[in-house]
C-alpha cells in the first residue's frame, strides 16, 4: 500500500530537513521553498496534508491557507501550520487550518500532530459519504442517492394515461394509489436493452407527489466515500441543459465517472405540477 503523501513548505532548508527525517518512513514527502512554489504543487500532487510556514518570500503561509480554502479543489485537504507565531497561527486556525504546531518541535510532537490531522480528515471525508442506487437504461448509467427513493419493484402492469407527453402516458396502481410512470429511457431518447416484463420501477417523491421512473436494471445499495465523489462545485458544465439542477456530483468507481443524478431532472420545468391534473380522470374513472 503505498505512503500518503506530505507536503512541507518552510524557506528554511534545515526545517526541511529535520521535518523530512522525521516523516520520511511513515509518508512520501514534497518539499516547497515559497507560498507560490506550494500553491502549485499543492494543486499538482494533491498531498494528504499541507505542513505550512507562515513568514515566507513571495508569499505568506497565511495567503497560501486562504486560496487552498477558497478553491473547492483543494479545500478539503488539511494544513497544520509549523510556525514560532503564536497569534498568527492560532489566526489561522479561524481560517481552517486543521492544526498548529509551534517551533521548535520534538519528533514524536510532530508525527502525532500530522497523525491526528489525517484521522481527522478521514472521519470528515466517511461524514460525507453518501448511500446511492446505480441504475441502467439503454447504455447509460448513472447513480440516484437512496434517500430519494422510497422504493424499488419490478414493473407490474401499467395501464395507458388520456394525456401527458410521450415519455409519462402510463400509470400504475401502488397499495390502492395511482402513480404515474415515467419511462427514463424516452425521456433520453435511448432504447430499452430488457424486455418490459424485466424492467424495474424506481419510486420517488417530489414535493409530495409520487412518481415511477422505468429503467432496466437497478443495483444493489452501494455506500461511497466522499473521496469516491467530485462534488457539483468541481464538475464543468453542470450549468447546463438538464444537468444545472439535476447533477449533484460525479461517482468514481470501476475507472470510470458516472453522474450522481437528482431524481427529479427527468421532469421538465411545470410537469410537476401537472402530474395531479394527468392523474385525475383515472381518479374520476375510480371513484364513480
Amino acid at each position: 500500500m503505498s505512503l500518503p503523501s506530505l507536503l512541507l513548505v518552510d524557506d528554511s532548508d534545515a526545517i526541511l530537513a529535520l521535518e523530512r527525517a522525521i516523516l520520511s518512513g511513515h509518508y512520501n514527502i514534497h518539499t516547497a521553498s515559497n507560498g507560490r512554489e506550494a500553491l502549485e504543487k499543492v494543486g499538482r500532487l494533491r498531498p494528504a496534508a499541507v505542513l505550512l510556514d507562515l513568514s515566507m518570500p513571495e508569499m505568506d503561509g497565511d495567503e497560501v491557507l486562504q486560496r487552498m480554502k477558497a478553491d473547492v479543489s483543494t479545500t478539503d485537504i488539511p494544513v497544520i501550520i509549523i510556525s514560532s507565531e503564536k497569534q498568527r497561527a492560532e489566526a489561522c486556525l479561524g481560517l481552517g487550518a486543521e492544526a498548529f504546531l509551534p517551533k521548535p518541535f520534538r519528533a514524536d510532537e510532530l508525527l502525532n500532530r500530522v497523525g491526528e490531522a489525517l484521522a481527522s480528515a478521514r472521519r470528515r471525508s466517511r461524514s460525507g459519504a453518501m448511500l446511492v442506487l446505480r441504475l441502467s437504461v439503454g447504455e447509460r448509467e448513472f447513480a440516484v442517492p437512496l434517500d430519494a427513493v422510497k422504493e424499488v419493484l419490478l414493473q407490474p402492469a401499467t395501464r395507458p394515461l388520456p394525456t401527458g407527453p410521450s415519455y409519462l402516458r402510463e400509470y400504475v396502481e401502488l397499495r390502492g394509489q395511482a402513480v404515474c410512470v415515467l419511462d427514463v429511457a424516452l425521456r433520453l431518447g435511448v432504447k430499452h436493452q430488457v424486455a418490459i416484463a424485466e424492467r424495474m420501477l424506481v419510486v420517488i417523491e417530489v414535493d409530495g407527489v409520487s412518481l415511477a421512473l422505468t429503467v432496466d436494471t437497478v443495483r444493489d445499495p452501494e455506500e461511497f466515500q466522499a473521496t469516491d465523489i467530485d462534488r457539483r462545485e468541481k464538475v464543468g458544465g453542470a450549468e447546463h441543459g438538464l444537468l444545472q439542477e439535476g447533477l449533484l456530483g460525479m461517482l468514481r468507481t470501476g475507472g470510470r465517472a458516472l453522474p450522481i443524478l437528482d431524481p427529479k431532472v427527468f421532469i421538465a420545468r411545470g410537469l410537476l405540477r401537472d402530474l395531479p391534473a394527468l392523474l385525475a380522470p383515472v381518479e374520476e374513472e375510480r371513484s364513480a
